[in-house]
This record gives structure tokens, sequence and C-alpha cells, in this order.
């Protein structure tokens, strides 16, 4: 398999987190949160065996009355105690399906919420290292696994190992010779049964990890639509889809081929072993040791015996299907969040904004790309990373913005060791504008008031109209009430960046991250927006990425970072003065222009 940028790695391909008894343990304990359902389909359970267990003892006795007794009326008794057993088991069975349904959605429902919220938790190196099709699979396809295990498989099963204890009980009852007959087979079903489990098993597992990547496909082509389409890539796109595709296509016939193998040999062996019975029968009715009516019987009980042990080879595919997707289900609910709860984190209810990088390190899978970066912004101070592209002006945003750990040194806030901080506190203090502001389906007002949720309509207004920035809104087709589609795929870039800044700015922070924030506008809507940034940073402290001279001149400081390292630092003019790296970018800016 082959991606974009060549082979595809199946990074799932890890081994089982969780050992099976663990899982259904764990999954009992979840299950076990709708105790009353699951004792109401015990109960059907329950019914639906003694109805199997009874229903050939009736037929046995109808069948008697007729060979016997030559009793018409006694015959049309039994059958119409059969029959009303059977309608019984009628109710009892659409109760136990539609009870184990609601279990299962609701069991399935709980464990998407936990991985959702796991999701909200994780590093965001968590994502780095997976696409994002595989994690939709995780959520969506992996859980949905679990749907036919346990409406259908499970109570099934525990239907038929109780209808296997009881044939075996009745049919020792009856006639011991022809119960050890029926049972010559059970070696040659279990010697099956083992030496294909593990194959069947590989299958199963095959089946979930090509699912997860023709999702992975499917989503990486739709985000990337607009490249495809713009490289006139359809052709090669539809190839690569198509690859994932059929090989998901061939991993499941091949699973399915097995399966359908090990069914037939299973109902093979159970036809040997009721020819054995029969014949053995057979030979006791000639010599009037046991009745037509119990030869019958026993028949309906051998199959009875069967027929669940044939349930069990269709529960196990069920089985191993599940078992896979609730290793991924569960090893992502319990991926370990960014931040452990803590009750030492201090939690920060203001925050003046000064910053102090002291030796910070910082490496990518075992890759150092920062190197004893130190650097002091007072605060109130407006200070701008520059340098060329992969320097490391990114990592040192996201350092502080607490989405990555320093691997040594510190980061003060305020002089307490960013360590020691709550994350999600600290966060409300701070607001970020990314070169690409990811835009949420919803209005434009919804958008950025995902910033501050707690403020009205109009003091968002208010707050924009006093940065001067409300005719930007006005020159949508709604306004503030222009429905935004996903991602924000109506709306051009440099309009998706100005949500992006209004969102930052009615959350009214102590620091604002800027990264590349101005990369998308065009030169008239810059000129309008750096006043209102003037306006915006005053009295707050701005850690601004900026390639764009224009934003460099709203900065107090300029910290030059090339190769991990802050090669220069100093105000613009002293780095102009010095003629160095930030000079020669400079002019080489304005030869540009």
């Amino acid at each position: 398999m082959m991606g974009w940028m060549g082979p595809l790695i199946e990074k799932d391909k890890e081994p089982p987190y969780m050992e099976d008894r663990a899982k259904l343990r764990r999954l009992l304990r979840d299950a076990m949160k709708y105790k009353r359902a699951i004792v109401i389909v015990a109960a059907t359970i329950l019914v639906s065996t003694a109805v199997s267990m009874i229903g050939p003892y009736v037929l046995e006795l109808a069948t008697n009355q007729l060979e016997y007794a030559k009793s018409l009326h006694g015959a049309i008794v039994f059958a119409s105690v059969y029959a009303s057993l059977y309608v019984v088991n009628y109710f009892a069975q659409s109760r136990r399906t539609y009870l184990m349904m609601v279990v299962a959605q609701s069991v399935i429902k709980d464990m998407r919420d936990k991985g959702f919220e796991s999701l909200q938790r994780v590093p965001i190196g968590y994502f780095s290292k997976r696409e994002a099709g595989r994690i939709m699979s995780y959520v969506t396809n992996d859980a949905e696994a679990l749907a036919d295990f346990l409406t259908f498989q499970l109570p099934q099963v525990l239907a038929g190992f109780m209808a296997i204890v009881g044939s075996i009980a009745i049919m020792l009852y009856l006639d011991v010779s022809l119960t050890l007959v029926a049972l010559i087979v059970i070696p040659l079903l279990g010697g099956f049964a083992y030496v294909l489990q593990k194959r069947i098993r590989e299958n199963f597992l095959e089946t979930r990890r090509k699912i997860a990547v023709v999702t992975a496909r499917l989503q990486e082509t739709i985000s990337g639509v607009r490249v495809i389409q713009a490289f006139a890539r359809e052709d090669a796109s539809a190839d690569k889809f198509d690859q994932a595709n059929t090989e998901n296509m061939r991993v499941n016939l091949k699973a399915t081929k097995l399966t359908s193998f090990f069914n037939s040999a299973v109902q093979i062996i159970e036809a040997l072993g009721i020819a054995l019975v029969l014949y053995v029968g057979a030979k006791q009715v000639i010599g009037s040791q046991i009745t037509v009516g119990l030869l019958i019987a026993f028949v309906f009980y051998v199959q009875g015996f069967f027929n669940p042990v044939l349930q069990l080879s269709l529960f196990y595919n069920s089985y191993q299907s599940a078992m896979t997707g609730l290793d991924r289900v569960y090893r992502l609910i319990d991926a370990e969040p960014q931040v452990k709860p803590n009750a030492k984190l201090m939690p920060i209810k203001e925050i003046m904004g000064g910053i102090e990088f002291r030796d910070v390190c910082f490496a990518y899978d075992n890759r150092e790309v920062l190197h004893n970066v130190s650097f002091t912004v007072p605060p109130g101070s407006k200070v701008a990373l520059v340098g060329p592209t992969g320097a490391g002006k990114t990592t040192i945003s996201n350092i502080l913005l607490k989405f990555y750990e320093p691997t040594s040194g510190k980061v003060l806030i305020d002089g307490y060791n960013m360590s020691d901080i709550d994350p999600f506190s600290y966060r409300k203090r701070v607001g970020v504008v990314l070169q690409e502001a990811f835009l949420f389906t919803g209005s434009v007002l919804e958008n950025i008031r995902f910033g501050n949720p707690d403020l009205s309509d109009e003091e968002i207004k208010e707050a924009l109209r006093r940065l001067g920035l409300e005719k930007l809104f006005d020159e949508l087709p709604n306004k503030y009430d222009t429905l935004v589609t996903e991602r924000g795929s109506n709306l051009s870039e440099g309009q998706k960046q100005i949500i992006g800044f209004a969102r930052a700015i009615v959350r009214n922070p102590a620091i604002l991250v800027l990264d590349e924030a101005t990369s998308q506008l065009d030169p008239l809507t810059e000129a309008k927006l750096q006043e209102a940034m003037r306006i915006m940073l005053k009295g707050r402290t701005a850690i601004i990425i900026a390639h764009r001279l224009s934003t460099v001149s709203l900065c107090d400081t300029v910290l030059y970072v090339e190769d991990g390292r802050i090669a220069e630092q100093g105000s613009p003019q002293e780095l102009l003065k010095r003629g160095e790296k930030f000079a020669k970018l400079y002019s080489l800016q304005r030869g540009v222009g």
C-alpha cells in the first residue's frame, strides 16, 4: 500500500493491548450498568433453553400416542402443547433481542463517548503518529463490531451452552448407549476447531486492519480534495483508494471462505453423528429396545446439541472481530492523557504575561529540534520569532501552549514553572491564531464565540467594533450570520483568518500567540488588521511567528531562530544595525517587494 509520500505504514500492527479475559471482564463491568435489562435477558435465555429441552420430549409423547395408543386426540393435545411452547419461545426471543440491542447500543455509545473524551485529552503528538482516518475507524468501525457480538452472538452462545448441557443430560437419561454413539464425533470436531482457530483469528485481525486503511484513505482524499483536483490527480487518487478497497475485499473474502469451510465441516460432522444415531437407533427399534418416538426425540436432542456447537463456530468469528475492535477501543480510551489528574497542579486565575525559557531542549522521536533555548519576555512585551522554515519557531509556540513538554530545561510563566501549572486554567488565559484558521460548521458568530462562550452577540460585536473590524464582517453575505461549511470551505483564506483573529480577540487573553497569522491576508486587509492588532496588543504579552516584516514592526524584540537555537536577539532596529541574519532577511524581503 502506498501513501502520497511513499509506502503506507500500517502503524496499527501493535501487540494486543489486553488479554481477552481482561477485555471480557471489563466489557462485563461496562454492561452491568444496565443490570435490569441483563437480568430480563437471562430469564428469556432460561425460557428458550427450557423450550428446546421440553420440545423433543413432547414430540416423543405425541409419536407414541399415534404409534402405540392409536390416539389421535392424545397426539393433538401434545401437538398443541408443542406449538404453545414455541409461541412462548417466540416472545422470549423477541424480548431478548430487543433488550440486548438496547444494552449493546448503550455500551457502544458509552465507549464512543469515552473514546472521544480521551481524544480531547491526549497529547498533540498522539495525532501526529496516527492517521485521522484510522482514529475515526477506532471510534466507529471497531466499536460497531461489538453490536452483532453483544446483540445476537453472545446471548445465543449462553443459551447454546445451556442447551448442550441440557441435551447431554437428557440424552444420557433416555439412552446411554445412543448418547455415547452421538458423542463419538466430538473429538473430531474439537481437533478440527483447534487446527483452524489460529488461522481464523489472524484473518479477522487482518480484516480490522484493512477497513482502517480504507477509512484512512477516504478521510485523506476528502481532506485533500482541493489539492487532488488542482493537480488533476483524481485518477491516481481513485487508484490508491481502489487498491486499499480491493485489499479490504480480498482479506474479507479470505476470512469468509475459511469461515464457510469451517461451518460446512461442522455440519458434515453433525450429519455424521445423526447418521450414526439413526443407524444404531433403528437397530434398537427393530429389536424393540426403544420406541420410534424415543428415536425421533433423540435425533432432535442430537441436533439440539450440534446446533449450539455450530453457533459457537459462528460466535468465534464474531468474537474474534469483537475482541480485535475492543482491543483498539480500550487502547484509545486508556491512552495516556497529556496531563494526568494531579491535585498538585496549580490553577491560574490571573496571568501578568511574563515568560521565560531557560535552557529548553525538545526532541521529536529522539531527534532533538530545540537546543538550550533561553529568552525572557517581560509582561506586556511583544516578541517576534523569525527565521527559516523548520528552524523551531512553531515548536517554541507549541511548548508555550503546553502542547508539548520540554525534554529538559524550564519554561516559567510569571515565575512559576509551567510543569506545575494546570494546563486547562492556563490555556483559558491564552489566545492563539494559527497559520490555518480551523473553522467549525455553524455561523460566523458561533465560530467567534468559540473563543469565549460566555459573551452575548452584542458583546462580541462591540469588541470587534472597538477594534474597527466590523466592516470586514459586513462584507460577508449574511454578515455575522453567514453559515460556515465544513472547514470553512465556502470562505476565502483571508476571511477564515479574520474569523480566527476575532476568536482570539474575544477571549481577552493575557498572552497572545500568533503563528504566521497574517500570511493568508491580502495587503489591504492586512493593513486594516495591523491597526486592530496595535490596539489589541496593548498591555498584552505577544509571541508572534512572522515572516512578513510588517508584522515584525509591531514587536519590541526579535528572536532569530535557526537550527533550533536563538541565533540573534534584540530589537528590530538593533538587529538591522548589526547587518547579520535578520538584516539579510529584511533586505531580501525589501528586494523582493
